[in-house]
């Protein structure tokens, strides 16, 4: 276990890989808690503290499959037009191609995104405060928004 990467969330995936709890590289989203916990060609994992108001738009990712798990709080993801209640211990699917997005229902959610193949986690790494900085963020790691976050749309 010597060998074992503890430091960094870089990694090979033929190589053991391990981080303390509270470990990975602190990003950002609007007023979010966004920790990455690993990035390479092959997956992307982040752990996420969002608050309402938080949310991306209406996406759809051309490149990636995500999976959201979430850990504390009630969501709302909204994905191909359905919409499925989740809290902690859900386990949610958002296929590439479908536009989808969530929402944070309780006044906090913590939840894991895990997206294969890697790359879009880095979106996170321009941080972005409003709105518009968020679509520039999306368009430039590959996403489409195609519409407005469902809140915004029904407060319209």
């Amino acid at each position: 276990m010597d060998e074992m990467n503890t430091m960094s969330t870089e990694f090979k995936t033929n190589s053991p890989y391990a981080l303390p709890a509270g470990g990975g590289t602190s990003l950002g989203w609007f007023g979010s808690t966004i920790t990455l916990k690993a990035s390479c060609r092959e997956i992307g994992v982040t752990e996420v503290l969002m608050r309402p108001g938080e949310e991306p738009p209406l996406h759809v990712h051309k490149n990636e499959d995500e999976w959201f798990y979430v850990l504390e709080g009630e969501m709302t993801f909204h994905v191909g037009g359905e919409n499925y209640p989740g809290g902690a211990g859900a386990f949610v699917s958002l296929p590439r191609g479908i536009p989808h997005t969530f929402s944070v229902e309780s006044p906090a959610a913590r939840f894991v995104v895990m997206n294969t193949p890697g790359g879009f986690e880095r979106m996170f790494e321009l941080a972005p405060k409003t709105d518009e900085e968020a679509v520039r963020a999306m368009t430039a790691l590959g996403m489409e928004v195609v519409g407005p976050h469902p809140r915004q749309a029904a407060a319209a």
